[in-house]
C-alpha cells in the first residue's frame, strides 16, 4: 500500500494545486522545508561493469557520470563528511532546515552489505539529515539490503529507494537495454513497503518503440502497484549513446515540447492522486545532448504543464479507472 498521508496530499489538492508536488508534502509533513542533498559514492552500475552487460541502456552514454560529476566538482574529492557538510551549508543559505541526502550517481546499492552500511552509518551520523534517497535499479536490492534500510527507518529516518525503472513495458525494457523485466519492480514495492521504505520510479516519456497508449497505462499500472512517488522526464538524445545513433539515422524522433506538455498531463490523469510528483521534466545542458531541440529545464516546463491541466480543467488522477489490483497484475506479468 501507498505509505503516504493521504490526509496531507488532500492539504496540497485544497490549496487549488492540480497536482502533488513531492516538496509541498515534506513541507507540510515536516513542518520545515527540505532539501535534497546530492552525493556521490563513486557507485557503478552492472549494465556498463560488465556482470550483466557493457554496453548499457540505449539512451544512457558510458561517460553520463562524468557529465554528473562536472556538476559536481566542487564535492566529489571531498570526504563522506566533508561532502555532506559542504552540501549542507550551501543548502542551509537557501533557507533549508534539513537534508535528505540523495546517493546518486550510479547504482547505489550495487556493493557488498559491508560497505553499503559504512557509507549509509556516516552520511546518517550528521544531525541534520533526516534520512537517505537512494537512486538504483530494481534488480540491484536483494533482500539484506533491503533489511539494513529497513533498520534505519526502525531507528526514525526516512528512506526512500528512486528506481530507474523507465517503463512498465516488457518489449520496451527489452529493445531499450534495461537488462530488467516488471516483475523485478513489483517485488521491489512490495518487499521495500513491508519495510517502511519508501519507493520512488523514474518515468521516461517518449521512449522508442512506445505508444503513447502504453505510457498512459505505464500511468495506470503504477497506480496499481501503489508507488509513493514518480519523477516524469523526456527521453533525451545524449551524445554518445546508441539512441543517438538511431536518431541521427532518422529512425528515431523525440517528443515536440508541445507533445511532452500533452503526454505529461495525460499522464498525469491517469495517475493515482496521492503518488507524488517529484519532477515533471529534466534539466539537461546543451554541450550533453543532441535532441530535443527545446529547453526541457523543468523552471520553464512545469509551468507549461500546469497551464495545460488548467486549460483542460483537470487534475492528476482525474481520469484514472483502475481494473487490475496489484495482485491480479502480477500473474499477468
Amino acid at each position: 500500500m501507498n505509505q503516504i498521508n493521504y490526509n496531507l496530499v488532500d492539504e496540497i489538492y485544497k490549496k487549488g494545486m492540480l497536482y502533488a508536488p513531492f516538496g509541498e508534502y515534506m513541507r507540510l509533513k515536516y513542518r520545515f522545508k527540505v532539501f535534497k542533498i546530492p552525493f556521490n559514492g563513486n557507485f557503478t552500475c552492472p549494465n556498463y561493469d560488465g556482470r550483466m552487460s557493457k554496453d548499457g541502456c540505449i539512451f544512457c552514454p558510458d561517460f553520463a557520470r562524468q557529465f554528473t560529476y562536472e556538476s559536481f566538482r566542487p564535492y566529489k574529492d571531498l570526504s563522506i563528511a566533508g561532502q555532506i557538510e559542504s552540501q549542507l551549508k550551501h543548502y542551509k543559505s537557501c533557507e533549508s532546515d534539513k537534508g535528505l541526502v540523495y546517493v546518486a550517481f550510479g547504482t547505489n546499492t550495487y556493493q557488498r552489505i559491508e560497505f553499503l552500511k559504512k557509507i549509509y552509518d556516516e552520511i546518517l551520523e550528521n544531525k541534520e539529515v533526516i534520512g537517505l534517497s537512494i537512486g538504483t535499479r530494481p534488480d540491484c536490492l536483494p533482500d539484506e539490503v533491503l533489511d539494513l534500510l529497513g533498520d534505519y527507518v526502525k531507528k526514525g529516518y526516512e528512506v526512500w529507494l528512486e528506481i530507474g525503472q523507465q517503463s512498465m513495458h516488457e518489449h520496451t525494457l527489452e529493445k531499450t537495454n534495461r537488462k530488467h523485466g516488471v516483475a523485478e519492480c513489483i517485488r521491489v514495492v512490495r518487499e521495500a513497503h513491508k519495510r517502511g521504505i519508501y519507493v520512488l520510479f523514474f518515468i521516461m516519456l517518449g521512449l522508442p518503440y512506445e505508444t503513447k497508449e502504453e505510457t498512459i497505462e505505464t500511468a495506470r499500472m503504477l497506480s496499481a502497484l501503489e508507488i509513493d512517488a514518480v519523477k516524469i522526464y523526456p527521453t533525451v538524445v545524449m551524445k554518445g549513446t546508441k539512441l543517438a545513433g538511431e536518431y541521427l539515422k532518422g529512425t528515431y524522433r523525440p517528443l515536440s515540447e508541445i507533445e511532452y506538455i500533452n503526454l505529461t498531463t495525460d499522464f498525469l490523469e491517469n495517475l493515482d492522486r496521492n503518488i507524488l510528483i517529484q519532477r515533471l521534466s529534466k534539466d539537461c545542458g546543451l554541450e550533453t545532448k543532441l535532441a530535443p531541440e527545446w529547453d526541457s529545464y523543468r523552471a520553464r516546463i512545469t509551468p507549461k504543464i500546469e497551464k495545460e491541466l488548467k486549460r483542460r480543467n483537470t487534475l492528476q488522477g482525474a481520469k484514472l479507472k483502475l481494473s487490475l489490483t496489484v495482485d491480479e497484475l502480477v500473474p499477468l506479468i
